[in-house]
């Protein structure tokens, strides 16, 4: 930690520049690779939600049933994934939490192995249904990526772990295509600290990761939304009322995540790859049947920000999903949580206004915009599990398009990082992290 903490000793200007250009390096390699895998992902699922609509046309065909079909198939999927782990320990779950563990000095960077473990182990996993997130692999291979061209321009040790943690932004940059957020998150929850030589390693590596990203894989934004309502003069005691109200929802899905976690280490009898291939079975069974409750939750989100929905069917795909996120993230394969996250917090933004706008309307108030709250729902709900309401708000901003819900977006970055330190819950990486490193 020590080495880490003078990253900012004086350096010879020569020293800096080399330093930033293999950053901007590393940068661009990180574009390739994690737009390389975001397109094959997005290749991999919508084909194989293909194939589960095809199985479905055709049941009663065959003599295995469909649901077994695509069950296998995920289980297969899932199990190799997990195999895929047991190599290269490093590379379990989302991997952020050993990029935190490398920055705190509690853990050594992955080795080169770990990259094309977390591209397949991901591909694989979440491709097959498994309800999980791309930024987490896209974040560790960023990581891994800075360091091994830290070491290969034979860059100092405190240049070397500079890179690790600060081209990872550049990872999270690629994976939402939103650079700033990337900035955000590379300090406000890796580093947990800002210096003036990490700001510009960071600048420079997000900024040549999305040059590259942009140029070879487009640069749409991430999910489509129309115009917004205006907000009512009333608005903003709602949006205080729901921060409040998503905080404890949130808290709770927090402790899920480790209560899971913990539930699958109380079974040492069985093998992780084995516990991997039954949860696996069960997602699958689970997409055959209702294919919009599983997966990372992308296409769910734009449902809901396209006003693609309808109160039963939301509460039933927010019970769902509460559960499919941990249950998918205590099998140990590559996934990471924001995405399921993003879907839970826009889902509760959703059925929040469902709830209050009839009263609205009988009190003759008006009405309450369900994809105003989807967006602070997603920062909120992000900020609650993750404590980080910068990259949150970001995040709502960059991938959505729109600005003019700052002022909505502050207060409830206030209030959801003020419930759960009340409620004394741990941010989640740090959790993990300590689970892992104990």
């Amino acid at each position: 930690m020590n080495s880490i903490q003078s990253e900012d000793s004086s350096d010879l200007p020569l020293d800096t520049l080399r330093v930033l250009v293999v950053a901007a390096f590393a940068g661009a390699l990180v574009g390739i690779v994690g737009g390389a895998f975001r397109a094959a992902l997005n290749f991999i699922t919508s084909h194989f939600l293909a194939f589960s609509a095809y199985l479905h046309s055709i049941d009663g065909e065959w003599f295995v049933p469909g649901f077994i079909v695509v069950g296998l198939i995920t289980s297969i999927c899932v199990g190799i994934s997990r195999m895929l782990v047991r190599l290269e320990p490093s590379t379990i779950g989302s991997g952020i939490q050993h990029v935190e563990a490398v920055m705190h000095g509690v853990a050594k960077p992955s080795p080169f192995r770990a990259l094309p473990i977390k591209f397949f182990g991901g591909l694989l996993s979440i491709g097959s249904g498994m309800a999980l997130g791309r930024e987490g692999p896209t974040v560790q291979m960023a990581a891994i990526i800075g360091s091994e061209c830290g070491k290969l321009t034979r860059l100092k040790v405190v240049e070397q772990a500079l890179l690790y943690t600060a081209v990872a932004g550049a990872g999270l940059s690629v994976a939402f295509n939103a650079p700033l957020s990337g900035i955000a998150f590379s300090f406000e929850e890796i580093s947990k600290k800002i210096s003036i030589k990490r700001l510009m390693v960071s600048f420079a590596a997000v900024t040549s990761g999305m040059i590259v990203f942009r140029s070879y894989f487009g640069n749409s934004i991430e999910f489509v939304v129309g115009d917004l309502l205006p907000d009512l003069s009333i608005s903003l005691y709602f949006y205080i009322l729901f921060s409040v109200l998503l905080s404890f929802i949130a808290v709770l899905y927090s402790r899920t995540i480790i209560g899971t976690l913990n539930l699958s280490d109380s079974f040492p009898a069985i093998s992780p790859v084995n516990k991997a291939m039954m949860i696996g079975f069960g997602l699958g069974a689970l997409a055959y049947f209702y294919p919009t409750l599983v997966g990372g939750g992308d296409i769910q989100v734009q449902s809901l920000l396209s006003e693609d929905y309808f109160l039963f069917p939301l509460m039933l795909l927010m019970i769902g999903r509460f559960f499919l996120g941990p249950i998918s993230y205590s099998t140990g394969v590559p996934g990471g949580i924001f995405s399921p996250i993003l879907l839970m917090g826009s889902g509760i933004g959703v059925l929040f206004v469902l709830a209050v706008n009839p009263l609205l309307s009988h009190m003759a108030l008006g009405q309450l915009d369900p994809i105003s709250f989807a967006l602070v729902g997603m920062a909120a709900f992000f900020t609650v599990v993750v404590r980080a309401p910068l990259t949150g708000i970001l995040l709502a901003i960059e991938m959505s398009g729109k600005v003019g819900l700052m002022i909505p977006l502050l207060i409830a970055s206030v209030i959801c990082t003020t419930i759960p330190v009340l409620l004394k819950q741990e941010p989640i990486y740090d959790a993990l992290r300590d689970r892992a490193h104990p």
